[in-house]
């Protein structure tokens, strides 16, 4: 068969090949481009096949070079007609590539170069997912850390809000414009936005997407005077109930793709991700990231989205040990059901105002309630990915590259109120006052984290937990055979 007797399809697929994805959601990598480029010279038929890929999605990058490029491009028709996704970075990085331009955006809001470029996606009529990246560092103090690359809060809200209302003008003035389906946003900082929520642009966008990936970012303190107030910050208070009532509860229904990912842990404490009454009747893929649980019937919510095919869970827990002092249980209303209380002294924590709980769940538990309550699930993850950030950045654009062999030593947590953030990381040994259970006698100088003896609930579990896991695998894996 000769070249110009081929298929269509078949071409289209072979040029598809010429470059691999470089993110999940779609975005083409850059050397090998090239090979697509260089795929539309062949003929006509190429060009118009090879563009479709070539085009398929864009990256906005915020700096003055790729600005004009953009601007370049979004004057051709073919792109105009190709592109379906789009990458938007919010700021220039490094933040030494910083100039006046960016100085009077964070000061005074302007910034026509990159509002201007930004507003040019109007064009793009057969667009159809959106993704936003803010840079990772969140602070909220304007007037601190002024050399870290850092975009200071007002920035952020301001950009968000520029990026829904672009959005919405396109609906609003592009003829036959296509509906915004999938939307991601990469470092959310953990801010209550009324203005936005409340805005008919947000509220039109969000009605259309049938996904919806968001990773949510949060300032940390890097000042030992501030760190101890990380936990009452009221973004950590608010934030998880916003996001739930807000971002989540209108559109639970018609989502079909979900990614909630936080930099540190979420769902249970200092705030609840109340879940009772959230149902997603249409989810096929599911992915929680630093999810904490520590109720029974906390994976309820997920157990019961019935035809979830694809679940992920990168550096979930369960939080065995709990504390709380100054009477923080009470003020924050958690819930204590189902866990065990301890008597005063328990673990060294013998101040009048302790309160410590033991919460007996097990991840065996866990992927058996998986196994039998999911049974359309045919591809299970659960992985612990590093911090690392260019581990980090490798995971976010292959999230198949995620593990199930195996238990992750991390997977047991413990949360105390006297600790900065809360909950303690831990790769296997776990810290919780001295570690020991038994009650000890009151003493001048409390005996907290002078560790006496080894905790390791995953240690103490891993057999079980690993039987579970590996039965919830093999389930999986063997399902698509039952189904042909």
């Amino acid at each position: 068969m000769e070249l110009k007797d081929m298929p269509l399809e078949m071409i289209d697929t072979i040029i598809r090949h010429l470059f691999e994805l470089d993110d999940q959601w779609d975005a083409p990598g850059g050397e090998n481009c090239i090979y697509v480029s260089d795929a539309r010279l062949v003929c006509r038929q190429w060009d118009s096949l090879a563009s479709r890929h070539l085009f398929h999605a864009l990256h906005l990058r915020h700096e003055s070079p790729w600005l004009e490029r953009w601007n370049e491009l979004m004057e051709k028709e073919v792109v105009q007609q190709c592109t379906k996704r789009v990458h938007i970075n919010s700021s220039p990085m490094p933040f030494k590539t910083r100039n006046r331009y960016w100085v009077i955006w964070q000061n005074q809001g302007v910034y026509p170069r990159y509002t201007d470029a930004l507003a040019r996606i109007i064009k793009l009529k057969n667009l159809t997912a959106v993704a936003f990246h803010y840079n990772k560092t969140c602070r909220t103090h304007e007037d601190l850390y002024y050399e870290e690359d850092v975009e200071t809060e007002s920035t952020r809200v301001r950009n968000l809000l520029n990026f829904f209302n672009v959005l919405h003008r396109r609906m609003l003035e592009t003829p036959d414009a296509s509906p915004i389906r999938s939307l991601t946003i990469e470092n959310l900082q953990n801010l209550i936005l009324p203005d936005l929520v409340a805005s008919d642009a947000f509220k039109t966008i969000i009605r259309e997407l049938h996904g919806l990936h968001l990773v949510v970012g949060e300032e940390r303190n890097t000042l030992d005077s501030e760190m101890m107030l990380d936990l009452q910050r009221p973004e950590r208070l608010g934030f998880e109930p916003h996001l739930q009532t807000h971002w989540i509860e209108p559109i639970a229904h018609q989502l079909t793709t979900l990614t909630i990912m936080f930099q540190v842990s979420w769902g249970a404490m200092p705030a609840r991700f109340d879940t009772s009454h959230l149902y997603f009747p249409n989810l096929r893929v599911l992915h929680l990231g630093a999810y904490a649980i520590v109720h029974p019937n906390q994976f309820d919510w997920v157990l019961r989205s019935k035809d979830i095919h694809t679940l992920r869970l990168d550096r979930c827990f369960i939080g065995s040990h709990i504390r709380f002092n100054q009477n923080l249980r009470q003020e924050w209303g958690i819930d204590n059901t189902g866990w065990v209380p301890l008597p005063r002294g328990a673990f060294g924590f013998g101040d009048e105002d302790d309160e410590v709980f033991l919460f007996n769940g097990t991840w065996e538990e866990v992927f058996n309630s998986i196994r039998e309550e999911l049974p359309a699930l045919t591809d299970f993850r659960f992985d612990y990915i590093p911090e690392v950030e260019e581990v980090r950045e490798t995971f976010l654009r292959r999230p198949d590259l995620m593990k199930n062999d195996k238990p992750y030593a991390a997977r047991y947590s413990a949360f105390d109120t006297g600790w900065c953030e809360g909950w303690i990381a831990n790769d296997g040994p776990m810290y919780f006052g001295d570690n020991n259970p038994s009650p000890s006698a009151p003493e001048p100088r409390p005996r907290y984290y002078d560790v006496v003896r080894e905790l390791n609930r995953a240690q103490e579990t891993y057999e079980d937990d690993l039987r579970g896991l590996q039965a919830l695998v093999a389930e999986t894996r063997r399902r698509p055979y039952l189904q042909n």
